[in-house]
């Protein structure tokens, strides 16, 4: 039987069959740790609210590619090797209508890092997992897809009133360093923003604040407190409103600092860590602008905010550029994972070389033999060489 609304363009039984057995079984995850696991009946309920397109052809086209790019995106595959989780509560629908936008229209991946009084060295490891699906879209048949980096480190700095001159020089730092490892990566094919905070900014927050009726208001504080550094509720309001500004809105200016600027008329498709499934769901709470609400969001492994020095031990991005010496350090879970991410994509001292630490430098690290750093993070040495 057609998956047929009324009044809607039936989408084919092998179309559907194929989107179903791609979106089956993967990860949907709420504000606790246990994710659903979409089932058949879920993805063919979802698969009812697809727009019809607007001719054969274009019906043909979307039919052939759809499959190929939701599968590169959030696929088997890229949930095995790609550092990629899931989705969010509510992150199907939008994901399945951006896979059909995508097909007859640029493709964006879009990494947002937040403020950061001291990157962490794993904040590099925060673009990997659009890089690998960069990969495989590209291997799929897509036009190769553009990769956005937005580093927001001036608005969180206002909005968590963080030191702004402390997060403007990590701020420089990371887009330095990104520029480096991405033009390694992937030559020509991304762009690195800063976020331009302003007044006419900070009256946008606060007035969109503002419009959450008293309910919504403690349903925000009760999803996102203590999230993303948040110490007040006011606070906590306005980082939420933020992502609303820069997610959904782009009400946010932008400078481009490194690459190329995003194509024009482009699908978004965010890539974040897993806690910005707090903030996804939370979006929702503000109401949508012209009936649009949050957009299509993967979700990464990353289990701690990659911008942030994790509490249990982590490596500075700075430190590793000064000396890279990890004798007798204690590292989170959390950051080992993120580190054998990185490892993988450039063992350290081809990244020291990417990323232009001097030669006088890099041999102040001759003293930590390569496989006890492998150790030092529990690589397998194996699987990475």
């Amino acid at each position: 039987m057609p998956i047929v609304s009324e009044g809607v363009q039936p989408l084919g039984k092998k179309q559907a069959n194929l989107l179903t057995a791609v979106m089956r079984g993967v990860p949907v995850l709420g504000s606790g740790k246990e994710p659903h696991l979409l089932t058949d009946t879920d993805v063919r309920g979802l698969l009812r609210t697809l727009q019809p397109c607007t001719g054969a052809q274009e019906t043909g086209e979307v039919n052939r590619l759809r499959p190929r790019l939701l599968n590169a995106v959030i696929g088997a595959e890229a949930r095995r090797s790609g550092y990629i989780q899931g989705l969010p509560r509510h992150g199907a629908a939008p994901l399945l209508q951006a896979a059909g936008e995508a097909v007859r229209s640029p493709l964006v991946l879009r990494v947002v890092y937040g403020a950061s009084t001291m990157t962490p060295l794993r904040a590099l490891s925060y673009v990997l997992p659009a890089v690998r699906m960069a990969s495989r879209l590209t291997e799929a048949g897509h036009r190769a897809p553009h990769l956005q980096i937005v580093l927001a480190g001036s608005l969180g700095c206002w909005v968590n009133g963080l030191s702004g001159p402390a997060v403007a020089e990590e701020t420089a730092l990371l887009a330095r360093c990104l520029g480096c490892l991405l033009s390694s990566l992937m030559p020509g094919g991304f762009g690195v923003y800063g976020t331009l905070a302003s007044a006419d900014v900070a009256a946008a927050l606060d007035g969109l604040v503002r419009t959450l009726t008293p309910a919504r208001r403690a349903h925000v504080l009760e999803r996102l407190g203590g999230k993303g550094g948040s110490t007040a509720d006011e606070q906590t309001l306005r980082y939420a409103a933020a992502h609303v500004l820069v997610h959904d809105r782009a009400t946010v200016p932008l400078a481009l600092q490194q690459g190329c600027p995003v194509p024009e008329n482009a699908t978004v498709i965010d890539i974040g860590s897993l806690q910005e499934r707090h903030f996804h769901d939370a979006r929702r709470l503000f109401g949508p602008e012209d009936g649009v609400g949050p957009g299509a969001l993967v979700l990464s492994r990353h289990s701690v905010p990659p911008y942030t020095m994790a509490r249990g031990g982590d490596i500075g991005l700075r430190e590793f550029l000064a000396d890279g010496s990890t004798q007798g350090r204690t590292l989170a879970s959390a950051v080992r994972h993120d580190l054998r991410l990185l490892w993988a994509a450039l063992p350290w001292e081809e990244l020291r070389r990417v990323l232009g630490v001097p030669d006088e430098r890099r041999r102040v690290v001759t003293d930590v033999a390569q496989d006890d750093l492998y150790r030092f993070v529990d690589v397998p040495q194996g699987a990475l060489r």
